[in-house]
């Protein structure tokens, strides 16, 4: 399939190519037919799948006949989202008379009104924080908005934006064309395109299995060792390339930044906190290999477009499945080869549960034969053995029943459970040991010498011999059931024998 064959207008099919464009990607040759025709998308594609030019295209060619006004806004959760994007944008719109703008808070905001009234634009990319600042400001004006695109649209409501994209869409005209894309689908992105999009065309392209040209590996280790075992493993292939290091928080990825240098490696930060130009420099650098690594955040990595990514490594567990997903996506462009390494300290195994669930399979634990640990020899052991789908197997069964988590403690034997401390005491431990030393008897008597099996004997027997029978005698003796019986006849007696003066009249007839 070829770009000429989905419908695009000559000018954006020359911009195509001009840019090194060939073929179309799989939700590029699927999503531009729908978004040509109008229709409202819902489009969920992984990170590198091309998901920027299967909206800017079909976008475009909807706004070539038409007047010059702000007619096609994009919004992007971060600013260097937003400047990759309007990258590829000038790039589509160099061969047309479309006037293409930026609107981020990293830049003064007078600036930018200055550029909108003055010069004017027809496809808008912004923050929605800064797009609604540019509103109430009276810089710009919604009534002829045709296309809204949310892109990475996941990542904006991760961000907290769900509530000011839900304002943004009052001021804009209900004829509109939505389109949404996205890496993931989490239940208030849900909420939101229900309120976004009408009757829209869902084109999913998103697998959770891993891509096959990558390979995924956990590294168990504790948390202070995380750093000398990357220095490990970054050694051990000799010449370290693009590399690309995930932490959480930008303290984390400066003071990781820090600790590489140290170790002689050519670092670069790249996060929020980094200017436009640093973070520019830092992407070229990687690529042209002069940096061997760059060390970011999830906010700062979204949106990048990096080709020939050797590695990446999380140095954090993400934690969730999503970033997860963004994260190993730096590697997983289309027909890609690389290694995705996640160091997990023990602290993060929850958030590596919920991941592996997500993907529907475990991934591989991997420990370096020649890295110390700091782990005793058993702990070593169960490490390297260790199987996590049993250990949630397990896990759920003692949810379910609570009295499997002391089974390993019980005889495996399928003795009577006691069900009462009278039937403890009378003996059904000392029964239980009857057939042991009959069965044993005679494996040990050919084993070892019989000395050893008439030994056994008379540990059971003072078992047996003490049950407490005679112990139920002198309970019996104490009874007191006679004690009542003269207690009743005391009433009894006086009563019966009050009326007998009444015999007195015989007497009388006598005289």
């Amino acid at each position: 399939m070829m770009f000429n064959t989905l419908g695009l207008p000559a000018p954006l099919v020359q911009a195509v190519r001009a840019a090194g464009w060939t073929e179309p990607t799989a939700i590029q040759g699927k999503a531009i037919p729908v978004i040509l025709q109008g229709n409202d998308l819902i489009g969920n594609a992984p990170s590198g799948s091309g998901k920027t030019g299967a909206f800017l295209l079909p976008g475009f060619a909807r706004l070539l006949d038409g007047p010059q006004k702000l007619r096609a806004l994009v919004l992007t959760p971060t600013r260097e989202h937003a400047a990759q994007v309007e990258t590829h944008a000038r790039d589509f719109a160099r061969f047309t008379e479309l006037r293409v703008g930026m609107v981020h808070t990293a830049s003064p905001i007078a600036n930018q009104e200055k550029v909108l009234r003055d010069q004017g634009v027809d496809v808008l990319v912004a923050t929605v924080d800064r797009l609604l600042e540019l509103h109430e400001r009276t810089a710009l004006d919604f009534e002829d908005v045709e296309i809204l695109v949310l892109d990475e649209a996941d990542r904006m409501v991760d961000m907290g934006q769900a509530t000011d994209i839900r304002k943004l869409l009052k001021l804009l005209p209900e004829t509109r064309q939505t389109l949404l894309f996205s890496a993931t689908m989490p239940a208030e992105l849900n909420r939101l395109a229900k309120e976004a999009l009408i009757e829209p065309v869902r084109v999913d392209l998103t697998s959770p299995q891993p891509s096959a040209g990558i390979t995924h590996a956990i590294y168990q280790v504790p948390k202070h060792l995380k750093i000398q075992l990357l220095d490990r493993l970054l050694s051990r292939s000799g010449e370290v390339r693009s590399t690309i290091v995930f932490t959480r928080q930008r303290e984390g990825a400066d003071r990781l930044a820090r600790q590489l240098e140290r170790l002689k490696y050519a670092v670069a930060t790249l996060h929020e906190r980094k200017s436009q130009t640093e973070r520019e420099r830092a992407m070229e650098d990687l690529k042209r290999g002069r940096l061997q690594i760059v060390v970011t955040t999830d906010l700062a990595a979204r949106g990048l477009e990096l080709a020939g990514v050797a590695h990446v490594v999380n140095f954090d567990v993400p934690p969730t499945p999503e970033d997860y997903v963004h994260r190993i996506g730096r590697a997983g462009r289309p027909d890609a080869q690389g290694d995705a390494f996640t160091l997990m300290a023990p602290e993060e195994q929850r958030h590596l549960a919920a991941i592996e669930r997500f993907v529907g399979r475990a991934i591989p634990r991997v420990m370096l034969p020649d890295f110390d640990y700091h782990l005793k020899p058993s702990q070593l052991q169960q490490t390297a053995i260790y199987d996590d789908e049993r250990l949630r197997a397990r896990k759920a069964a003692i949810a379910k029943n609570p009295y499997l988590a002391g089974r390993q403690t019980m005889p495996l034997a399928g003795a009577p459970r006691p069900t009462s401390p009278n039937s403890r005491s009378r003996g059904p431990a000392a029964a239980s040991l009857r057939p042991k030393p009959a069965a044993t008897a005679p494996a040990v008597a050919r084993m070892k010498p019989k000395g050893i099996a008439v030994k056994v004997n008379p540990v059971a027997k003072p078992v047996v011999k003490p049950v407490l029978k005679p112990a139920a005698k002198p309970a019996a003796k104490p009874a007191p059931k006679p004690v009542p019986k003269p207690v009743a006849k005391k009433p009894a007696v006086p009563v019966a024998k009050k009326p007998a003066p009444k015999k007195a009249p015989p007497a009388k007839n006598k005289k």
